[in-house]
């Protein structure tokens, strides 16, 4: 047998040094790969902290003293497409159920149309007229007022539309298949803005959101007659909000115009939702409301980020009665939730993209 010395005897200058390359970048390799091994099993370590920590934390939140932070965390999860099944992981489907089961509350109650007088649609209410209640100015006499909102764990947006006569249902060329995003709606109506609208289904989440859920009204036209338990809000042809629970025919009855399904009603005749109905998780959020002057109140909830965790039905309620709302109810949210003005998006989507989603319905004015 050769010796190794023997063998780099047998080799000319040149085939020595491309052995000692060879060498050179065999050891390098092997270094980049420790990296990386190191690098993959640093972050695989820290990924398994954090789940256990996470799982931790979930324990303590839904075992713990507090009730209310349970209900709450909860409601979070199943509030989102993707997390829903965190619930299941120290909590079994019968107590999850009777998490759920405390928002099972359904009102008979009809709205009071005489508590909304629009008789000058389109002019700011003075003083004089609401002494309860200082309404902001329409500064610049475009009809609408955007305020930002900013509370200690979230932000959001409240679009005033002061004329009720310009809020719109909008939707895509055709409903069903593809829906569209409230800048795509508000193109196609020649609309200022707006905001998203009622459920729609989504078939394995593929995103094409163009099939509403719900009893859908647009423009006098009735899209979807079906009737899944949700609350309804439209405006009938004297541009009065209403809020309930409707069939066919109830919306045929006070002939209403435009509108779309969803849950909960947070607000009716002036009095908010008992808080049991009103419990809910910390997420994404977008309501609609009437004042008592007619003026329309939209708004929007940033969620799910770091300058805003999101809110929650009470939240909503609370912000809508801080507005004058006599009537007000919580929309899609998540990451629908979307608002659109003068040509551009206003608040932060959570949506994966960043950008709106597609749906079949949005709350428009021009």
């Amino acid at each position: 047998m050769k010796k190794k010395s023997d063998e780099l005897k047998e080799l000319t200058p040149e085939e020595i040094e491309a052995k000692k390359l060879a060498r050179r970048k065999k050891i390098k390799r092997k270094k980049v790969w420790t990296v990386i091994d190191r690098i993959f099993g640093f972050i695989l370590a820290t990924g398994i902290m954090l789940g256990l920590g996470g799982l931790a934390l979930e324990y303590v939140l839904v075992k713990g003293p507090s009730p209310a932070l349970r209900d709450t965390f909860v409601m979070t999860m199943l509030e989102t497409r993707r997390f829903g099944f965190i619930s299941n992981v120290f909590l079994s489907e019968a107590e999850v159920q009777e998490i759920k089961d405390k928002t099972a509350f359904k009102t008979e109650k009809t709205i009071d149309t005489s508590l909304i007088n629009i008789s000058n649609q389109g002019d700011n209410v003075s003083d004089e007229e609401t002494p309860e209640k200082q309404y902001p100015e329409d500064e610049d006499g475009d009809g609408y007022i955007l305020e930002e909102i900013k509370r200690k764990n979230f932000v959001g947006y409240m679009l005033t539309v002061l004329d009720p006569s310009r809020v719109f249902v909008g939707m895509p060329e055709t409903m069903g298949g593809y829906g569209a995003t409230v800048k795509e709606m508000c193109e196609r109506y020649g609309a200022i803005g707006g905001i998203n609208g009622g459920g729609f289904i989504d078939e394995g989440g593929a995103g094409l959101g163009g099939s509403p859920r719900g009893l859908t009204i647009v423009d006098g036209v009735c899209y979807n007659e079906g009737y899944g338990g949700d609350s309804f809000v439209g405006f009938d042809d004297k541009n009065i909000m209403h809020v309930g629970y409707f069939s066919l025919q109830d919306v045929q009855n006070v002939t209403i115009r435009d509108g779309v399904c969803f849950q909960p009603i947070l607000i009716m005749n002036g009095e908010p939702m008992p808080d049991d109905f009103l419990a809910s998780g910390v997420n994404p959020r977008t309501a609609i409301g009437q004042r008592s002057d007619g003026a329309v109140l939209m708004l929007v909830i940033d969620g799910r980020q770091a300058h805003s965790v999101g809110c929650t039905y009470r939240d909503l309620a609370d912000i809508m009665l801080d507005y004058g709302a006599v009537n007000a109810i919580n929309l899609d949210g998540g990451s629908s939730t979307t608002m659109y003005l003068n040509g551009e998006y206003i608040n932060s989507s959570s949506s994966g993209s960043g950008d709106s989603r597609s749906f079949p319905t949005a709350f428009l004015f021009k």
